[in-house]
């Protein structure tokens, strides 16, 4: 993303619309501490996302990754927001498909119309296939033989315990990550994103159908904010 200088209009909403989850913003601002434009997406008002920092996003897919052996891999992403994890995982050179699940008809549109700068990179890459649908619906369902991916990557909820819909609830526990198991390679990495530490019990229920599971802290500094932050990554390799 290139700066700029900051003018008059420091501030846009560049696209807004009621949808079955809330009222979704695209904003764009001036940041005077990081001298370029930062985006933002909200949801009834609330801030789902910004383009300031994007460390965690994109480990989610490095470390998720870096489990895996050295041959071609399919990856799986529940959640397109900005693309930060996508665009981390086409990095690799290792992945050869991408499939994306994003619910939200218009975050799919903002980056095949354009609208976010960086987004040419990951519409153009022919490794990409982006979906709008429901991504805890699609794991439900059985896999289709010869389908199962590599890595599953996850950026949807704040946590396990901090939802951003109500009926993303049930996906967190056993049942639901046992249906999930069943789309990932044996030996494949789940990775889930979490803006705070995703609870015991979410440990506990990836514990009882994992072969491993780890939790991984991620802190950096915010400096729209001037503080430290902490992100963190379940990482869940499957059984063999």
């Amino acid at each position: 993303m290139s700066s700029r200088e900051p003018n008059a209009c420091s501030f846009s909403v560049l696209h807004d619309s009621d949808t079955d989850m809330g009222t979704l913003m695209l904003r764009r601002r001036w940041s005077p501490a990081l001298q370029r434009d930062v985006f933002e997406m909200t949801l009834d008002g609330k801030l789902m996302m910004s383009s300031a920092v994007s460390v965690s996003e994109q480990a989610l897919a490095e470390r998720a990754l870096e489990l895996l052996p050295d041959r071609p891999l399919r990856v799986l992403v529940g959640g397109l927001g900005f693309g930060f994890t996508a665009l981390a995982a086409l990095a690799d050179a290792r992945v050869r498909e991408l499939t994306v699940i994003e619910r939200l008809a218009p975050v799919v549109a903002w980056h095949r119309s354009g609208l976010l700068p960086w987004s040419g990179n990951l519409t153009a890459d022919p490794r990409v296939e982006m979906i709008e649908g429901d991504f805890f619906a699609a794991v439900a369902r059985d896999a289709e033989p010869g389908a199962r991916y590599n890595a599953i990557l996850i950026d949807i909820d704040d946590s396990p315990s901090l939802l951003w819909h109500d009926g993303h609830a049930g996906f967190y526990e056993a049942r639901s990550l046992e249906a999930l198991h069943g789309h990932l390679q044996p030996a494949g990495v789940l990775g889930l994103w979490c803006a705070t530490h995703p609870g015991e019990p979410f440990i506990a229920a990836a514990d009882a159908v994992f072969a491993t599971t780890s939790l991984v802290a991620v802190p950096f500094q915010n400096p729209c904010v001037r503080q430290s932050v902490t992100d963190y990554l379940v990482l869940a390799t499957a059984r063999a």
